[in-house]
């Protein structure tokens, strides 16, 4: 790696750094103490982008102070050094720098987009720009560049725009993303979605207005017009604005420092000079000489810091700030003598396999007396280079010598073990079992309450890579040197692992650590375990497939105060900060609040801020089946627990509200088709209605609409059935007899007004469906039937049977099964009654029926339909009715019967003969037939008929006559045709004057034929 970048990075981690103990008790800052005195500031707000995504973000930090003059408040530190003794220690390769060389940037390279180049914030710049201070030293500098663009906003024609054009041309839907409306002098976006018309063919498209209105229109190629007089709208298009640069950097007590502005990327950056460095380079020494230099530097800082304010040591205001030494080298099993790895107790080594656990209690110096002081100088004079790289045992001796002297209860002292090495873990190459063994030593100094710095120079190392433990040599020594660290395997800024690439950064190092030996702190004790959990409620959910990537982390530098309000700057990363999503469920850990506490920090009467936040961020959206309402709640829970097995929280956060737009209402109630004077139950017109709240389907007549209690938790829902009329119906319908409308409306509203939370306000909505009630009606088919002419009148149940067909019916369609089971029609019938005597049909013309139609008791003849079945081809059945109503509803076509009489015998043919005939009613009927004839007599009620011969016509027959049946039939429906037969001979061959025949009188036939 290039020194330089190395060098930069130390310089902007000496400046910035800062070295807070985990779980340290706090003196907590006044003015930003939290409500419940824990030391942790919590915030929480919900933010509307939309109607379908809104922006959660939790902020988090803790609250504290420390001063570094008040003696009474100074916080002693145990620190453990753990050095490298390996043989290369002994190389005289590291190099020896001079003070460095400032010189101003002039002409070209003063221009924004050269220096911009050379900033200090980002990595694809080289980080040679450095301002000159006050007090003549140099700070880096960084450089933000932005820009403003400009906006031209051109109306919409109304000649050419569709919602969308098949051909893509000009149209609204093109420019669905770019869409404004003018508002006074403003211009605001109009949001355009579309959905497929289900049934139909194209798009429904909807345009929501600023305000949260809607328009929506029909059809691709419909134009919308001017939008219900909301138009027109307006087409945005962007000009990019030129940048401008700021140029800033922090001073040695964090104070951001303004340099400039200036803008264009050509322009000369002219409000003050900036400077490039250049190093100069002494002779190289050897690594242990170097390490040395640096440590008797550090222990000569910490001794200083241990004399208190008065800068005399036996007073009472002394620290007692305590080092101890600790040495690592060889340390195969094999190789008894384990050279080099080591405890110091002055000049005194004792040895890691025989020694040296009996002198871990011995093993701390303290540097408020003059004893420790000399101890560790003879210590660090002892050191040597002779050896392998056996880290692990050197961590392990620190973990030793802090367990063998516990803090006291109730004693606050920081505890750090800084460990030094100048190559890979191992004999000869690295080892990963040397490297897994040292973290995991590490990781137990952790527990002991102790920071771990790792500080490297060898080949290679760099403090900014992650490094790789399946890489190169180098690769993996960066990162056994991130996890070895408290960075954890993560590059971090401020670091715990440090690397140097000559003396100068290597002296730099040391007092970067030495100067945090700091006093005060936060009160809090949550440190990286801590975790933070953001339980979404029920009636939100984050984007489909959201994982930890989508959630945004950051952490914000406290940079001062502006009022009573705190200033900050972003950091580049996130300090450890790690996401994972469970279901709804957000939990965010690894920041160390505690280490990261914000507040003020005063040295010598002069106070400076310092620390850093946490920002956690993510979108949610309504979930699918929520209705919406005012003042919703985005989660159920966000808290802070102390560990990620810990079931409740020590902090909450407040819980903000957002306005949740409801969808458009529809509602398409359904036809009901009833019976004639059938009943209609309320619900029944409830039930069947489609309901729609946007996408979610309510049941009208389920428990809760068949919602669950989360969708409707924050509106009210009305129902009201009103008639044609528009009056409520608020009972059962009965006794339908003709056809109706009705109309379903249901109204979603907030419960509550929204003024209180994040987005425009939800507003009721109203939908009203209407639909017809269908009374069906009975028709009934009829045919003609016959009868006979003095037959008795059929009975109800025989002209009953004249029904043919019964249906019920409403226009065309005829009633189905699920309509139940039609009600029972009672049926009677009335004959006409000028035609019938005593009982019996007493006429030879069609009689006309009536059928009066009956449900219960209640007629609805008039509401029946009749129709008439044609009597067979050929038959004149005398039907001439145009109205079929009923009276009458068929007809009885009267038959009559015939009797014919005929005459046999010795009879003279064509002779006439007179019969007298005794009809039923007591009527005679006189008839003629002649001789060897017959006579037929038709239109006869049925009965019994008897038949005589007038012997007194036929004197000549006088004797010798037989008449079959005796003369008697008997006419029936059965047998509506009857032959009587009269066979008698001549006695006397004259008739009259005996000379002349009789002829036939016709007019005796009046009565037959």
């Amino acid at each position: 790696m290039k020194k330089n970048r190395i060098l930069s990075a130390l310089l902007c981690l000496s400046l910035a750094a800062g070295l807070v103990i985990p779980g340290l008790p706090a003196y907590a800052e006044g003015e930003g103490e939290s409500n419940n005195s824990s030391g942790m500031m919590l915030s929480k707000s919900a933010e509307a982008v939309d109607s379908d995504t809104y922006t959660i973000t939790l902020e988090a930090y803790a609250t504290g102070e420390k001063v570094i003059s008040q003696v009474n408040k100074d916080v002693p530190t145990d620190i453990v050094l753990v050095l490298d003794q390996s043989g290369s220690m002994g190389t005289k390769d590291f190099p020896s720098v001079g003070e460095p060389t400032y010189t101003a940037y002039t002409g070209d390279k003063t221009k924004n987009s050269n220096l911009y180049s050379k900033r200090h914030n980002n990595n694809g710049s080289n980080g040679n720009l450095y301002y000159k201070l006050d007090d003549g030293s140099y700070a880096t500098v960084s450089v933000v560049r932005t820009r403003e663009n400009s906006y031209t906003y051109t109306q919409c024609p109304s000649d050419w725009l569709n919602n969308k054009d098949y051909g893509y041309s000009d149209c609204y839907w093109k420019y669905s993303n770019n869409l404004y409306i003018k508002v006074g002098d403003e211009y605001k976006k109009v949001t355009l979605t579309r959905d497929w018309i289900y049934g139909g063919w194209g798009y429904k498209y909807t345009y929501t207005f600023p305000d949260g209105s809607t328009f929506v229109s029909e059809g691709d190629n419909t134009s919308p017009g001017n939008f219900d007089g909301k138009g027109p709208l307006y087409v945005r298009s962007t000009t990019a604005g030129e940048y401008t640069y700021t140029y800033t950097c922090t001073d040695a007590e964090g104070k951001t420092i303004e340099i400039g502005t200036s803008t264009g990327a050509d322009t000369n950056f002219t409000d003050a000079p900036l400077y490039y460095r250049t190093d100069t380079n002494g002779s190289n020494i050897s690594r242990l000489e170097a390490l040395i230099n640096a440590v008797t530097a550090f222990t000569n800082s910490v001794a200083n810091k241990a004399k208190g304010a008065d800068g005399q040591l036996g007073t009472a205001d002394d620290i007692d700030h305590r080092i101890a030494v600790v040495g690592f080298a060889s340390g195969n099993p094999s190789d008894t003598l384990y050279h080099n790895s080591e405890v110091f107790v002055g000049a005194e080594q004792y040895r890691y396999d025989t020694t040296a656990s009996a002198h871990y209690s011995e093993a701390f110096q303290s540097m408020k007396t003059e004893k420790g002081q000399n101890n560790i100088k003879a210590s660090i004079k002892a050191l040597t280079a002779n050896g392998a790289t056996y880290t692990n045992l050197g961590v392990e001796m620190a973990n030793g010598i802090l367990q063998a002297n516990p803090v006291p209860n109730g004693e606050k002292r920081n505890r750090v073990v800084i460990v030094f090495t100048d190559g890979v873990p191992g004999r000869t190459g690295y080892s990963s079992t040397v490297a897994e063994s040292a973290i995991t030593q590490a990781n137990t100094s952790r527990t002991l309450g102790a920071s771990v710095y790792a500080v490297g120079i060898f080949e290679g190392a760099d403090a900014t890579s992650a490094g790789n433990q399946n890489g190169n040599n180098t690769q993996k020594a960066n990162w056994f040197m991130q996890n070895l660290s408290n960075n954890k395997g993560t590059p971090q800024t401020p670091s715990y692992y440090l690397s140097a690439a000559n003396s100068n950064t290597l002296n730099n190092i040391f007092q970067q650590i030495a100067s945090n030996i700091e006093t005060g702190g936060s009160s809090t004790t949550l440190n990286e375990s801590a975790v933070i959990k953001d339980i979404i409620s029920p009636a939100f959910t984050l984007p489909e497939g959201t994982d930890a990537s989508d959630i945004t982390l950051e952490t914000w530098q406290c940079t001062g105060k502006s009022g009573d309000a705190y200033t900050w700057t972003k950091n580049p990363n996130a300090m450890n900060a790690t996401a994972t999503v469970n279901g709804d469920q957000v939990s965010v850990t690894g920041f160390d609040f505690a280490e990261n506490y914000v507040g003020t920090v005063t040295e010598n009467g002069k106070t400076t801020y310092r620390g850093n936040k946490l920002v956690i961020r993510f979108t949610v959206s309504p979930k699918a089946g929520f209705l919406g309402g005012n003042d919703v709640y985005t989660n159920t829970s966000a808290g802070i627990y102390e560990n990620g097995s810990a079931e409740n929280p020590l902090l909450t956060f407040d819980r903000p509200t957002v306005n949740v737009p409801i969808t458009d209402v529809t509602v398409k109630p359904e036809d009901k088709n009833v019976y004639l004077l059938s009943d209609v139950e309320l619900d029944a017109l409830k039930n069947g209605a489609t309901v729609m709240v946007g996408k979610v389907q309510l049941n009208l007549t389920a428990n809760n609409y068949g919602l669950e209690s989360w969708q409707n938790e924050y509106v009210d829902i009305t129902v009201e059935i009103k008639d044609e009329k528009g009056n409520v119906i608020s009972s059962d319908l009965s006794d339908l007899t003709d056809d109706a409308t009705y109309t379903v409306a249901v109204t979603v509203s907030p419960k509550t007004d929204g003024t209180n939370a994040s987005g425009t306000a939800a507003t009721a909505q109203k939908g009203i469906g209407t639909a017809n009630i269908n009374v069906y009606k009975p028709e009934l088919t009829y045919k003609d039937s016959e009868v006979f002419y003095g037959d008795a009148v059929p009975a109800d149940t025989e002209l009953a049977k004249n029904l043919t067909e019964t249906k019920w019916k409403h226009g065309t369609s005829e009633a189905t099964a699920d309509m139940g089971t039609a009600p029972d029609l009672a049926i009677t019938y009335t004959a006409d009654s000028t035609k019938i005597a005593n009982g019996k049909i007493n006429s030879k013309d069609d009689i006309q029926v009536k059928a009066t139609v009956k449900i219960n008791d209640t007629d609805v003849t008039g509401s029946t339909t009749f129709l008439h079945t044609a009597c067979a081809e050929g038959v004149t059945c005398g039907w001439s009715e145009t109205t079929l109503d009923g009276d009458p509803a068929f007809l009885l076509h009267v038959k009559t019967a015939s009797l014919t009489i005929k005459k046999q015998g010795d009879v003279t043919e064509n002779e006439g003969f007179i019969f007298k005939v005794a009809c039923p009613d007591g009527n005679i009927i006189t008839v003629s037939a002649p001789g060897g004839g017959e006579v037929t007599i038709t239109g006869l009620p049925l009965g019994t008929y008897t038949v005589t011969e007038d012997t007194g016509w036929s004197w000549r027959y006088k004797d010798g006559v037989t008449i079959s049946d005796g003369g008697s039939v008997t006419l029936t429906e059965q047998s509506p045709k009857a032959n009587v037969t009269v066979t008698n001979n001549k006695t006397n061959e004259y008739l009259l004057d005996g000379n002349a025949y009789a002829q036939n009188n016709s007019a005796l036939l009046s009565a037959g034929n």
